[in-house]
């Protein structure tokens, strides 16, 4: 029996806010619960402020980030991303069950890391308003914490959970129980819960060329490159062709995966197994890790200069030079094409424009983008980046603020905030932001460095020589593509332990250092 009382609720929140930076108020104690309820078995611990102490020892960090991903579990709603919705509801689900009809066979829809039930809910609620009969689509919802999973399968909501739900919406498909709601039984019979890892390395219960539909919505933010790109293998061979895969908002397969073909969908972006048959899959052995066009800095920045500035690069931003020597580059124009362009595609335009110094443009093509899609996560980290730069310090705070918003986890957030702290020139509060990057992602290469160069600034040389040491020591590592653009970017990991290695020699150079 497991013990869970609000002192140790409390007390693990705090512990959060500290180390992550992850502020979870009293009303998304629900979320934590459920994450103690899955990790605290595993450790054989029956009582929560006893985990919450192993937490607080040194042997307890790892757990803490076991314990992070399952947190968010309480950050998901009913009808996520209404562009999206808006498509399923229009388009997707009436032709698949059009199809499925003609074919005399059910719709097979796969919510994959469904957590407490709000998505499969919500496509089962759809699907009843289209009139899908009993028999007609098989509903599958899967998720690693099994007791998210047991709370999806009761199907019970506290109103502030349902906040996305319309009144009539409300009236028809749950029922007034206790202190909040409860899915109708003839919905809860549309969905099958079930307990997987995505992680896997083979799906058993999978069969290849079944689903119509696959949504793995803000899961793959928590896995390296390879294991995305493995994940989306598995994916591709159980859609049938032409079937769809649905991302979050903040995720994108750009220059990730390229066997998936992307359509738009009612102004939602979306992934489409190809109707021919597929090649074979490339060898990455041996192959360069590839980036999105959403890079990580890798050069500090002095606080930008007053507006007015001369500069040949930005005439309205002096734009500071990098340490890292880099190869001239040619310029080239940008695409003005007449065809609308996807998201990936306009951000990869801003990456250009920030390349050549053209920040005043960039913003506007990033705020263009924000407009479609407001809650792009590489957007709105891109436009936290040029406010920062172009000096519009609590506008940029706000943008960054509004990622964690999104993504509680987002460690380019913390990484990119430091940036903006070092152009208020607050090194405390830089200091402060990438120590929670580096504690929610501690192989972050890019972290160390720049976080030495901090304690460099701050005097603490000692620290400065440890990051720097770090920083090339996690080179060992793939880089995994990170989100938001920033510019003066070296073009190779070896850009980066090149710098390092100079960094920390020029440290041991100094008189009396160890």
């Amino acid at each position: 029996m497991l013990t869970i009382e609000k002192p140790a609720l409390d007390q693990l929140a705090a512990l959060l806010l500290e180390r992550a930076g992850l502020k979870i108020s009293a009303d998304g104690y629900h979320g934590l619960k459920l994450a103690l309820s899955a990790r605290m078995p595993a450790l054989g611990i029956s009582d929560a402020e006893e985990y919450v102490r192993r937490l607080k020892q040194l042997a307890g960090e790892h757990e803490l980030r076991s314990l992070l991903p399952l947190v968010t579990v309480g950050h998901t709603e009913f009808f996520r991303d209404s562009r999206q919705f808006r498509a399923l509801e229009l388009n997707i689900l009436p032709r698949l069950l059009r199809e499925a009809r003609g074919q005399e066979r059910k719709v097979r829809i796969w919510s994959a890391g469904c957590a407490t039930g709000e998505e499969p809910y919500s496509l089962a609620i759809v699907l009843d308003e289209l009139g899908a009969r009993p028999g007609e689509v098989e509903l599958w919802a899967t998720d690693l914490n099994l007791a998210a999973i047991e709370s999806a399968q009761a199907g019970r909501f506290t109103p502030r959970r349902l906040a996305g739900i319309s009144e009539e919406r409300l009236r028809r498909h749950f029922e007034f129980v206790d202190d909040g709601y409860q899915v109708r039984s003839s919905l809860r019979q549309l969905v099958r819960f079930e307990g997987h890892n995505l992680a896997a390395p083979i799906f058993p219960k999978v069969l290849p060329d079944s689903y119509d539909l696959i949504l793995c919505r803000n899961v793959i933010i928590y896995f390296d490159l390879p294991t995305i790109r493995a994940l989306m293998d598995r994916f591709l061979s159980v859609l049938r062709p032409g079937g769809l895969l649905l991302l979050g908002y903040s995720e994108s397969l750009f220059q990730v995966y390229d066997r998936f073909e992307m359509v738009e969908i009612e102004g939602a972006f979306v992934y489409r197994r190809p109707l021919e048959a597929l090649p074979p899959r490339p060898s990455l052995a041996g192959a360069p890790v590839v980036h999105t066009p959403a890079q990580p800095l890798l050069a500090l920045r002095p606080p930008a200069a007053p507006v007015g500035t001369p500069s040949p690069r930005a005439p309205s931003r002096a734009s500071p030079p990098s340490p890292f020597p880099t190869p001239a580059r040619k310029a080239e124009p940008a695409p003005l094409r007449p065809q609308r362009r996807t998201p990936p595609e306009r951000l990869a335009s801003v990456g250009r424009r920030i390349i050549r110094g053209e920040f005043d443009s960039a913003l506007q093509e990033t705020r263009a983008i924000l407009e479609v899609e407001p809650g792009n996560l590489d957007a709105v980290l891109t436009l936290g980046n040029l406010l920062s730069l172009l000096g519009q310090h609590e506008e940029a705070r706000n943008a960054f603020a509004q990622a964690l918003q999104r993504e509680p986890l987002c460690v380019e957030a913390r990484v990119f905030g430091a940036m903006a702290a070092l152009q208020e020139n607050k090194l405390e509060d830089a200091r402060g932001e990438l120590q929670k990057a580096l504690f929610l992602e501690p192989t972050l290469s890019v972290g160390h460095y720049l976080l030495a160069q901090v304690q460099e600034k701050l005097g603490d040389r000692e620290g400065a020589r440890r990051s720097y040491r770090n920083a090339v020591s996690q080179l060992r590592f793939p880089i995994r593509p990170l989100a938001g653009h920033y510019p003066d970017m070296p073009d190779s990991p070896d850009a980066l332990a090149r710098a390092a290695r100079y960094a920390l020699a020029a440290l041991e150079e100094v008189p009396g250092s160890t």
